[in-house]
């Protein structure tokens, strides 16, 4: 039993730790994490495991919770979690509630794009069918003098009709502003040229696209972007809508007012799970 394990350390005697009182299991992608108190009773603790039933797979840490991974999605787990200190691994709580890890998400690279020269559009086509969502990491600018304002815009499968609806929000630290919802023959990215005449300024953002593949929803995309605006920086939180069913094979980015410049970059990936 672990009450008859002690130790010495510097002299003092150091029992066996007691078992922590289990908390609350939460599924993740293919983990569960899992809460406890540690117990006063007992050796100090140092670290703790953590334990699934069944599989025995384990996980260590030094404060709840605790993450096991590598579990199996739609299988139901069980977490038990023992204390650790000089004298040994003390004896594992009881299990906790059963969860059912879901899918772990990954994200895997399909193409990325760089301009060596400025250009009217980028646009990755033929895009595989093998994901459930899909997410662009980008910089844009735009050719347009510095003395003027542009935004990035894009579109799906060369749709230019009036199709979309996007809601834009602002904000630069200190004031914020919207422009409602809209309709228009393209979504919104936000802005790749700032208001304030700067040059060499590129706008960031990552876009993620919602059930791609689908033929039975309308498509959604999130945005969330950025860009240096004269030492006050703009970040912007927009949302849009494809009012259309068709599953997503092509996505053009265009500036609104002029080319894409040169190193404007998009990096385009698949999210599985």
């Amino acid at each position: 039993m672990a009450s008859g394990r002690v130790s010495k350390v510097k002299g003092k005697v150091v029992d066996i730790p007691t078992a922590p009182t289990i908390g609350t299991a939460t599924a993740g992608g293919g983990s569960a994490s899992t809460t406890f108190t540690n117990s006063t009773v007992g050796g100090p603790y140092r670290s703790y495991i953590a334990k699934s039933n069944p599989s025995n797979i384990t996980a260590t840490g030094s404060t709840s919770p605790i993450i096991v991974t590598g579990l199996t999605e739609g299988t139901p787990y069980t977490i038990s979690i023992a204390g650790v200190n000089e004298t040994g691994t003390g004896e594992y709580s009881s299990a906790s509630n059963s969860v059912t890890p879901t899918a772990a998400v990954s994200y895997e690279s399909i193409a990325t794009v760089t301009l060596s020269s400025s250009q009217s559009n980028i646009e990755f086509t033929s895009i595989p069918a093998t994901f459930k969502h899909l997410q662009i990491r980008g910089i844009l600018k735009s050719t347009v003098s510095p003395a003027d304002t542009d935004y990035g815009y894009f579109t799906f499968n060369s749709d230019t009709g009036s199709n979309y609806s996007y809601h834009r929000f602002q904000g630069n630290g200190t004031t914020t502003g919207s422009s409602g919802t809209s309709s228009g023959n393209y979504g919104v990215l936000g802005y790749i040229v700032p208001s304030t005449g700067r040059t060499n300024i590129f706008g960031t953002f990552i876009m993620d696209i919602l059930d791609y593949v689908s033929t039975s929803k309308i498509k959604t995309a999130k945005i969330l972007s950025g860009l240096d605006n004269n030492g006050s920086g703009i970040i912007e939180f927009n949302s849009a809508s494809w009012r259309d069913t068709s599953a997503i094979n092509s996505i053009r980015f265009i500036s609104a007012t002029g080319n894409l410049a040169q190193y404007s970059s998009l990096a385009l990936y698949g999210i599985k799970g």
